[in-house]
């Protein structure tokens, strides 16, 4: 599963989440995560409905973040979900076979334990820290992110604090993506700044 740039919406960000949705695919971006961590369940279910025939127009995925209800209700393409937000093996019961999964893993322990199926790819990180998340875990750097892509069994996409000239990299260590929020999100010209990381990618 090749991702390139993931871009993972930013809801204190001054651009309203749909228009940063429509920035990034617009630019060529595919994979849209969105998250938002203040509003209510029904108010996500809302606006994923907006987003999806956005997404579904460019040929995109939306991939919902940790709600499950809302990835559930909305019939969205994807979850992701951390390593606090439940058993594995439980939320793939739920939300089917088809939809795909996403796991934050931040450490070597995080991914053994990983179970062996059930898992699409892995969010790892942060590569370093990011203020989009305050509440990150210790940043694992380049050598932490290469370590963890090398042992996965799932493709693996890079995340927290990614900007443009970390693209390279991140392309280096295997990765099949890159996660991104205010490197789009904060842009005075977010489809400009998603143009330049997409482009980047594809001509590593």
């Amino acid at each position: 599963m090749t991702m390139g740039i993931y871009f993972v919406t930013d809801a204190d960000a001054a651009a309203p989440i749909r228009d940063q949705v429509q920035a990034a695919l617009a630019a060529g971006v595919r994979i849209i995560q969105l998250r938002d961590k203040q509003s209510r369940d029904a108010e996500m279910t809302a606006l994923a409905h907006e987003l999806l025939p956005l997404v579904h127009a460019a040929g995109g995925r939306l991939i919902i973040n940790d709600r499950i209800g809302v990835a559930i209700a909305c019939a969205a393409d994807g979850l992701h979900v951390g390593q606090g937000d439940g058993n594995i093996c439980d939320i793939r019961t739920r939300i089917g076979p088809d939809m795909i999964l996403g796991l934050s893993v931040g450490t070597r322990d995080q991914l053994r334990d990983m179970p062996a199926t059930g898992v699409d790819y892995i969010g790892v990180g942060p590569l370093r820290a990011t203020p989009t998340k305050p509440d990150h875990d210790t940043p694992i750097g380049f050598n932490g992110l290469a370590q963890i892509v090398t042992a996965a069994p799932c493709p693996a996409i890079a995340i927290g604090g990614i900007g443009l000239q970390d693209i390279p990299e991140i392309h280096q260590t295997g990765c099949s993506g890159a996660a991104v929020v205010s490197a789009i999100s904060r842009q005075a010209d977010m489809q400009r700044a998603a143009r330049d990381l997409v482009t980047a990618w594809r001509t590593q």
